[in-house]
């Protein structure tokens, strides 16, 4: 597949960067050499908590919020027929100043969402209807030269 918008990666990931041996320290070495080697034209890093609360129905906040993000990721998957599950798992938690359960959002360790041009095309890992898409399936079509488009995705 040609690609004719700029294609980039969001690497989404908890909290603190993680240790050498950790495979996270490898996807972001692999993607850093992808860009260098042009397959990708952009990777950035984000990082977030282990939890966040739901997006709600609220008028939308700060572009870069993570509820803004998580749903642009859910609109993504209900368009494509797909699951965020059971990466993006949700629960409920009571705080250390309340009893009070309320329903948060399990975040992955680390999520890649795939752009071409300002289109989200892809986030990793996902549940389709064939079984899990996993980051490491999205490195390995982007090395291939695949550009990760939602229509490829089964």
């Amino acid at each position: 597949m040609e690609r004719s918008d700029p294609v980039r990666v969001v690497v989404w990931m908890r909290d603190a960067p993680p240790p050498p041996e950790d495979p996270r320290s490898r996807v972001l070495d692999r993607l850093r050499e992808l860009e260098a080697d042009g397959a990708v034209d952009d990777v950035s890093v984000r990082v977030w908590g282990q939890y966040v609360d739901p997006p709600s129905d609220a008028p939308a906040g700060e572009e870069g919020s993570i509820q803004t993000r998580i749903a642009e990721f859910e609109a993504w998957a209900d368009r494509e027929d797909h699951s965020l599950e059971p990466a993006f798992g949700r629960c409920e938690r009571s705080t250390m100043v309340s009893t009070d359960r309320r329903e948060v959002i399990r975040l992955p360790l680390q999520c890649l969402a795939v752009y071409a041009g300002d289109r989200l095309v892809g986030v990793f890992p996902c549940s389709t209807g064939n079984g899990t898409e996993t980051v490491a399936d999205c490195v390995g079509r982007l090395e291939a030269g695949d550009v990760v488009d939602a229509q490829d995705v089964d």
